[in-house]
């Protein structure tokens, strides 16, 4: 039996192994090309040009990096704030915002393109990275998650607080927050992820290629020059992964939670 066990052990690390490099061949494809040219052989010229010698590349690159965390932050904390308010209050009208909520939600991208544009453009925010950050920090995604989960903190603990001489915004930064962390890692981490990939908003709220963030920008940048576009794709995965590694431990609890209670 201990035997059978071993080889089905090692089967399953086999099959884990092919899957995690099937998974990672886009990845070990571009960190090749990216130092290796057809008939020019090994050669960190494409390096250099991203990094040193056309400074666009990195420009955009940190604009866009510093528009996702803005996104993912204010989502973050406005979604802190609202999922508080649903999840430990009742006012009037409470069930069906949050009804609301949910519905808005479910609604794809497509859908909500439309409405956007119209409202960014009386509000005069188009052609304007305003159009992008707005949106995403007021989307319902991060209140509805957190509502979920913020349920769960004991009424108790913000009663003993409350007794204490805690505020609300000390109650959601020292009681409620801290205890549904992984929850609120995940949800900075995933609306980042998710602004960092936009492609659809950019190219309707934007006009002018200048304006493109790095995630529209890469599918236009050096066009034929193979080296210098697998420089510019292992930079944008980059922020993406150093945050799914430094909160893995976060996201694995944040996503358990709420996925299986």
């Amino acid at each position: 039996g201990g035997h059978m066990d071993k080889n089905k052990g090692k089967k399953s690390l086999l099959a884990l192994f092919l899957l995690a490099l099937l998974f990672l061949f886009p990845v070990l494809y571009m960190l090749f090309r990216s130092v290796y040219a057809v008939g020019d052989g090994i050669s960190f010229l494409s390096y250099y040009e991203v990094l040193l010698g056309r400074p666009e590349y990195l420009v955009r690159f940190f604009r866009s990096l510093g528009m996702c965390l803005l996104i993912a932050a204010g989502q973050t904390l406005i979604s802190c704030l609202a999922g508080t308010a649903f999840a430990k209050y009742r006012f009037i009208g409470d069930r069906f915002w949050f009804a609301v909520f949910v519905l808005f939600m479910i609604l794809p991208i497509q859908v909500t393109l439309l409405p956007n544009y119209i409202l960014l453009e009386m509000l005069g925010f188009l052609n304007s990275w305003k159009a992008l950050i707005i949106p995403a920090v007021f989307s319902p995604f991060g209140t509805v998650w957190l509502t979920f989960v913020f349920r769960a903190v004991p009424d108790g603990s913000l009663d003993a607080a409350r007794i204490d001489g805690a505020n609300q915004l000390q109650l959601i930064r020292y009681i409620i927050t801290p205890a549904a962390k992984p929850a609120v890692v995940t949800l900075f981490v995933l609306t980042f992820t998710e602004s960092w990939n936009m492609v659809e908003q950019p190219m309707i709220f934007l006009e002018r290629e200048q304006d493109y963030p790095l995630s529209v920008f890469l599918a236009a940048v050096s066009q034929g020059d193979i080296g210098i576009q697998s420089v510019c794709g292992l930079l944008c995965l980059v922020p993406v992964t150093f945050f799914f590694l430094y909160y893995r431990e976060e996201l694995t609890d944040g996503l358990k939670d709420v996925l299986w209670g």
